[in-house]
């Protein structure tokens, strides 16, 4: 089954829920890469304090992502406050378990499941990605720069993840 795509209004219920769990910050962190940057689980388990430059720019080192690409996405100011309210000044990776281990993608993606079965939104870890590029296209994002965005070699994946919105209908209509 496609991870569903949300509506500001789901993945507002899914933010609130995580902001009132134990852990809260890593959790609310979490949600917000998957569904600001469209952050894959990998890189979401790979990703150190490090790979923030001062530039408001995060870069994804050769070999952290799925095909063993690299990559480099803007951040804006809610990502570098969410993520030093996370941190707290600690360096590393910026993701680890309740035993203090980094996490795994495995373990990414079931803790990003069990916060949207918690909160009652259905929803994957690739619900944040799909949300990320559906909204971008539905502004009138090139798809070929919501390519490069997700970090796919192939534009028709890209079409794969982007689904239509009522918005987008009517555009195509009434344009």
């Amino acid at each position: 089954m496609r991870a569903p795509i949300l509506s500001d209004d789901q993945f507002a219920v899914v933010q609130q829920f995580a902001a009132n769990m134990q852990n809260a910050a890593q959790y609310s962190l979490m949600l917000l890469l998957s569904k600001r940057l469209g952050l894959r689980p990998i890189e979401l388990a790979n990703m150190e304090a490090s790979w923030f430059q001062n530039d408001n720019t995060l870069r994804i080192p050769q070999g952290s992502t799925k095909r063993q690409g690299s990559r480099s996405l803007p951040v804006n100011e809610e990502i570098i406050s969410a993520l030093q309210l996370h941190m707290q000044g600690r360096q590393g990776r910026v993701f680890r378990n309740a035993r203090g281990e980094a996490f795994t993608a495995n373990g990414i993606s079931e803790a990003i499941r069990r916060i949207y079965r918690m909160s009652g939104v259905q929803g994957s870890c690739y619900s944040g990605r799909r949300s990320a590029a559906t909204n971008m296209v539905d502004r009138g994002v090139s798809l070929r720069v919501v390519q490069e965005f997700l970090g796919h070699k192939n534009l028709a994946t890209t079409e794969s993840y982007c689904g239509v919105t009522p918005n987008m209908l009517r555009t195509a209509v009434f344009a």
